[in-house]
Order: structure tokens, then sequence, then C-alpha cells
């Protein structure tokens, strides 16, 4: 046997105790070996006991008293010995006894101990409590989650094992120990799931089963959720009464929650239009604990009712609310501290300095917002009233506020259409040291470049930039002034200035892609509109930039998508519509062309141009009829326009309206006798119809065309061919229709983009059907009567 077999025997020195124990004695006792063959056969018998905890090492109580004190007792009383001395570790492949696995270490730790199975009531209670707590933050979960529905789910099954759990307990008589802070937990966290899905009716239901119940502590304040949950049904004077309830029992102590319910009252109060206990409400808050919020509801209830003293009262006591936010001093700067200014700068950065920053810029807002609305209303004046609401802001701790306040008042002035005055405001700046000079001078030069006062625009503009090297409205203003003067250079330098201070300047973008645009750099224009379309995403004007710019850049598909964008935005706008009939016109494309000059023409009919397009449409379709009734409109427009009647007339004499046509024509040459174009077309109408007035016509020609001759040998500005576009004759036709699809009222080539149209819009109209059958001469007879030996020539006619 090896030194390690020796060692893990536990019987290892068994034969050295006294001879009593002694092994190779027992072998040579008579006695002992006549006891060991005959034991088997006359072994007691007994029943074995249902296995219970002591069974689970291999013993029993009996089976220990018997094995050890038999032993003992035939060792020396002479009794029945024990039938095996290592008997306990007994297997049939003759393993040592090794009850607690100490033996071998390869086997691992022992399993654990066994459980008991048979759960009593008390075991399944506390299982269904933890499993319902596990259900309840499985909701929470997923309500923080957003996942409303299974938040829900699971808080319905955490009430039904609930209530089930109160079932078991009674069957148990084991309800004085009931989890009254379960059921609490179960009910309350079931109501916000209710309200989180809008089952307010439900949520209602479930929050009076909690506040019912008096052994919930502290339930009185969910009536403020029952409060929230009528204001979402919008039932205003039940969430009143909630409110009131959860506010007389509140306890004085809780302080915050009383001021946030007479908060909610006074709120509502002013939805159901009863102010002045809405009034009362904001006043008792501030009486309590002095904040912005309520201060300024205060002061919106007074100027509601009109009540000056009140409004005054409560603008003081909301210049008297503590800001509690450390001011600028505690950030000072010691040249000879690097480390201290290394801290500074590290905590002017932090969320705490965030938050101060923001609450301080809200209480600016706050203050201000009061004072604009109260300042007209709470004196005689406006000026008095804005001189006591800057006294009162200046001997308060918000005295820089002042400034601003002058400003708008300024700005109250220019809505009222009191230039004068809001100039006279801001020229008051002039001599102090403070960043309000440049805003005030920058307002200025806003003001005098509207005026069309340039000089002093620019020179007010250098101004608020030399009081404020940063101010990026100086620079816009000094480039408009440059871009005025044709300086487009030094308007784009200055525009680069103002984006170098501010990058995301809307105006200055704009302005600068506007300068780009007149410089025919498209790309570049391009890029600023796709800035400015990044910082405000559906701009009208941005969008209508960026697609005239592809227009000009002739890219089709793109203008028309963006084009279509912005219709988007305003459907209704005749100019885009006027643009995307342009570029289908440019395409060929005239059916669709003429869909959208006419939606144009539905939204905006004073459009000349729109008129013009749509008539040449029609007669280029050989429908004059239609045609027709968009001219007559164009004369109801514009009665002095010899243009448009020239029109009207050609198409009755198109529609075989012969007669109309001559009186159209007569009328006009009554109203304009110098008209040549008109005379033109009576010569020959009436020499069509055989009438005697040609000859009188072609005299009152002659001395037109002399008349006209004469003018541009002088030098007049007035275009001199009849073919001019702002002629009063308009454009003569070879075939006689002077049809012409220009219109006087378009914008000149300088302002008006490149807009890729057919070249027939700046020509004459062509007559689609030809000139006119000649007609036999029938009274050419009579014509030498009336005109003596004067001949008509063919240089009378039109051609």
């Amino acid at each position: 046997m090896s030194a390690t077999e020796v060692e893990d025997d536990i019987y290892a020195g068994y034969n050295d105790y006294p001879a009593v124990y002694n092994i190779k004695d027992l072998e040579q006792d008579e006695l002992f070996q006549e006891v060991v063959r005959t034991s088997y056969g006359k072994r007691s018998i007994f029943t074995p006991k249902t296995p219970g905890t002591a069974m689970r090492l291999g013993t029993s109580s009996r089976f220990q008293r018997s094995g050890t004190t038999t032993s003992m007792q035939s060792m020396t009383s002479g009794l029945r010995p024990m039938t095996a001395v290592r008997s306990a570790g007994y297997t049939s492949s003759q393993q040592a006894f090794d009850p607690l696995n100490m033996g071998t270490s390869s086997r691992g730790p022992a399993p654990p101990l066994e459980t008991n199975k048979e759960d009593t009531p008390e075991e399944k209670i506390k299982t269904t409590e933890r499993r319902i707590m596990g259900l309840i933050e499985t909701s929470v979960q997923a309500a923080s989650e957003n996942n409303i529905k299974i938040a829900l789910e699971r808080a319905r099954e955490a009430s039904s094992r609930e209530r089930a759990l109160i079932r078991l307990q009674e069957q148990a008589s084991l309800s004085d120990n009931h989890n009254i802070d379960l059921t609490f937990a179960v009910l309350f966290n079931l109501a916000v799931q209710y309200t989180n899905n809008e089952m307010y009716t439900e949520a209602i239901a479930t929050y009076q089963a909690i506040t019912r119940n008096r052994m919930f502590s502290n339930s009185a304040r969910l009536k403020v959720n029952m409060g929230n949950i009528y204001v979402k049904m919008g039932q205003l004077p039940q969430a009143i009464k909630m409110y009131r309830m959860a506010f007389d029992q509140a306890p004085t102590a809780h302080k915050d929650l009383r001021i946030k319910i007479m908060h909610n009252m006074g709120m509502l109060f002013v939805q159901m239009g009863r102010l002045e206990e809405a009034a009362n409400s904001f006043e008792w808050v501030m009486r309590e604990r002095s904040e912005f919020n309520a201060g300024l509801h205060a002061v919106l209830c007074h100027f509601a009712l009109s009540h000056r003293d009140k409004m005054k009262r409560a603008f003081l006591e909301l210049l008297e609310v503590q800001l509690n936010v450390d001011q600028e001093d505690k950030y000072s700067i010691n040249p000879d501290d690097v480390e201290s200014n290394i801290l500074n700068e590290v905590i002017k950065n932090d969320d705490l300095s965030k938050l101060e920053k923001e609450m301080k810029l809200e209480a600016e807002k706050t203050i201000l917002c009061a004072a604009k609305l109260i300042a007209p209303v709470i004196e005689e004046s406006l000026t008095a009233g804005f001189a006591w609401c800057v006294d009162a802001i200046k001997s308060s701790a918000y005295s820089i506020l002042a400034a601003d306040l002058e400003i708008n008042k300024a700005i109250v002035f220019l809505h009222n259409r009191e230039t004068q005055l809001a100039i006279d405001t801001l020229k008051m700046f002039e001599n102090r040291d403070t960043k309000a000079n440049s805003g005030a001078a920058t307002m200025l030069s806003f003001i005098y470049y509207l005026q069309g006062d340039y000089d002093q625009a620019e020179k007010y503009g250098e101004a608020a930039r030399n009081a404020d090297a940063y101010n990026a409205a100086a620079y816009v203003n000094l480039s408009a002034c440059a871009i005025r003067k044709d300086e487009l250079n030094v308007a784009r330098e200055l525009l680069l200035c103002a984006l170098e201070t501010d990058a995301s300047h809307v105006q200055a973008l704009y302005n600068l892609g506007l300068v780009y645009k007149k410089e025919n750099m498209y790309e570049e224009a391009l890029e600023c509109f796709w800035k400015i379309r990044n910082i405000v995403r559906h701009d009208p004007q941005t969008l209508y930039q960026i697609g005239h710019l592809y227009q000009l850049m002739r890219d089709i598909d793109q203008a028309s998508e963006w084009y279509n964008q912005l219709l988007g935005i305003i459907s209704s706008d005749p100019g885009v519509l006027q643009k995307l009939g342009e570029l289908y016109d440019s395409i060929g494309d005239k059916q669709q062309a003429f869909q959208y000059y006419n939606d144009s023409h539905r939204f905006y009919p004073a459009n000349f141009e729109v008129i013009d397009w749509i008539g040449s449409y029609f007669i280029s379709m050989q429908i004059a009829e239609k045609a027709l009734t968009y001219f007559e409109k164009a004369v109801e427009l514009a009665p002095d326009e010899p243009r448009w009647r020239l029109l009207v007339a050609a198409c009755l004499r198109r529609t075989g309206q012969f007669h109309k046509a001559l009186t159209e024509y007569q009328d006009i040459h009554n109203k304009f006798p110098d008209n040549i174009e008109c005379l033109k077309f009576l010569i020959r109408l009436c020499s069509d119809l055989g009438l005697k007035e040609a000859q009188m016509y072609a005299a009152e020609l002659k001395k037109a065309e002399k008349a006209k001759e004469l003018k541009e040998r002088q030098g007049s500005a007035r275009p001199g061919t009849t073919g001019s576009r702002k002629s009063n004759s308009g454009t003569s036709s070879r075939a006689g229709s002077g049809l012409s699809v220009m219109s006087d009222h378009r914008p000149s080539p300088d302002r008006r983009p490149i807009s890729g149209r057919n070249d027939y819009q700046s020509s004459s109209y062509a007559d689609p059907v030809g000139p006119l059958p000649t007609r036999p001469m029938t009274a050419a007879g009579k014509r030498d009567d009336d005109f003596g030996d004067e001949e008509l020539g063919d240089d009378l006619l039109p051609e």
C-alpha cells in the first residue's frame, strides 16, 4: 500500500488500540466467529421510516443507536457484537469510506443542500411578492424606454397577481401580515401606465381606489395627478376641484408642493377667463416665494384687466426677485496667478456656469417682456410709460437692462410709424460708451437706409462698427450701402467680415449670395443659400433663390424640383407658378407651361406678362375667342394703354367681327390720334370693307409720320421705330394682326433673370393663318371724287 493510501485510510492506527478492539484477536475468538455465521439469519426485522432530513447523509438515529451502543456492549457484556467494522462506507468496489469527500480534491465542492420541497404558505407569499415587485420594475423600465404598451401589460399582470396574493393570504389566515406598501406600489404604477396610454377614465378610477383607502398615508397628494388628468380631458372645473383638495390637504411644511399647486390653479383660471382669481393665485405665489414666472403671469393678468396701479405694483415685485447668481467678478483675472486664471477659464465653461447664464438670460427676457407690455398703457403717453419703466429698472438690481428698454422704445415708435421719434430716441446713445451705443447706431443706419439716405446710413454703420468691432449687423448695413453704390467687391469683403464674426448670420449669408449672383458667380451663390437652408430649413426666399440659380445655370430639372418644393410651402404664389411656366415653355412643353401660367393668372389676374403669354398661346392655337377674353381684362386693368386695345381689335378681326373691329380701331384713334399702328389698321380695314374713310386715315397717317420724324430729329427720348416695345403704337405685324407677346410691364434685363425662353417672345407675333385675302376694290370709282387727283400709294398701306 502506498503512502498516499495509508494517509487516506481513516481507520489507520485502529489496531494500535487496546486488545478489545484488535481485529486479529477477534479472528481467533470462537464466540465472535459463531455470531458472524449466524447473524444474517437472526437479524431483527423492522419497518424503515420515510427518509427525512436526517437520512440524507446515509445514516439514521436508530441505526446510530443500534450500531454504536451494541458494539460497545458486545465487548463488555457478551452481547451481539457489530456485524462489520467497516460497513458504514462499504461499496462493491471496495472504496475507502469518505462521507465528506475529503479523499480526492478533483471532485470539486460539495453540491448545495436541497431546499425544503414542502413550501409553507409563508414561503409562497414571499415568493409571490418578489414576483410582483419584479413585474413593477419591468413595467417602470419599459415606460422609461417609451414602450408604453408593454409597461401597461406588466402593470396589469402585477395587479392581477397582487389580487391573487390577497386571496392566498385570506385562505392561510395571514391577512394581518399583508404588505400595504406593495398594494400601493401596484395601484400607483397601474394608474401611471393608464395615464401614459391615455386611458384617462381607468387612471381616474385607479387613483380614486388609492385616495379612498385610508390605509395609504399621504395619498392626498395624488389628487394633483388626478387634476392633471382632468386638464388633459378638458374638464377644467373638475381639475380645479382636485387641485383645491390637494392644496388643502397638503401640510404647510410642504411649501414647494403648495406653490406648484397654486400656480397650476392660476393657469387654469386664465384659461377659463377668470382673471381676477388667476391674479390672486399668482400674487399668493409671489408672497410665498418670489419667482419670475409667477410675477410675469401676474403682470399679464393685470394688463388684461387694465389695472394700471396693480400692473406697476406687480412689475416692481418682479424686479425684486432675487436671481441668486454670482456676478462676473468672481472670475477676476490676476495676471500673476496663472493657475487661478486656468481654473477660472474652466469654471466659466462648466455646467453650473451655463445654468447660471441661462437663468440670467431668462430673467432679463422676462423683465423686458413685462416692461414692453405695460409701458404703453400705464401712463397717458408712450414716452411717459417707458420713462417710468426705465426709472424703475435703473433703481433695481437689473439696471443694465435700462438701455435695452430704451432701444425697445424706439422699436415701438417704428411700429407706430413715428420714425422721427425713433430717431431722436436712438440718437441719445451717441455719447454713451456702452454696447447699447452700437445697437442704436445699427438701427439708425437701417432706418436711414430704408428712407433712402444712404450717406447717413453709411455714417451710422461706421459708428456701429467702431463702437463694437464684432457687430455683424453693422457690417451687413455697410455692405448694403456698398451694393447701392455698385461696389460689389467692397460689399463682398464686408459680408465676409460679418461672417467671420458670426458664421451663422442669416442676413450676411443671404446678401453675400445675392452679391455672388449679381457677379454671375452662381456656384458660390448656391453655396451661400445652401448654408442658409441648413440653418432655416423652410425659408421661402431661400428656396426661390436656389431654384432661380439652377434656372440661371440651365439646370431645368433641379430648378423645377426646387420651385415645386417652394409650392409645397406657398401653394398660391403666382410668381413661382410663372417661373415654372417659363421653365416648361423653354423646353417646348406648351401644354404644361399653359397649366402653370393659367394657375398664376388665377391667383393674380393683374399680371400683364402672364396675360400676354396666355393670349399669345390661344392665338397660336387659333382660338382667338379665348384670347379676346384675356385681352379685354387687360384693357380693364390698363385703359390708357393702346396696346391692349389693338390686341382686342385684332382678335375681333380674326374672328370675323370686322365692324366691331372697325369700331374698336376708331375708338383707339379718337383717344390716341397719333398712334401710327392704329392708323395703319384703319386704312387696311376700311380698304377691305370698301369704305371711303381710308383716304382720310391715310392723310392722317402721313401727318403722324412726319411729326414722328420731326421728334426723332430733335433727339426725343421716345423710341423712333414702330416696333419699339415701349412705343404707344405697339408692335406692328406683317400680317396686320398687331399681336405681340411682349408686355410693357416686364422688368428690364438687368433686373430680370435669364429665363431661357424662346426668341419669339421678343419679336412680333406672326399670324399662324397668314394674311387675310385681298378683297376687290368695290368703291374704286368713287375714290377720285373723295380725294381729288391724290392717289393712295402702297407705302400708306400696312405691309
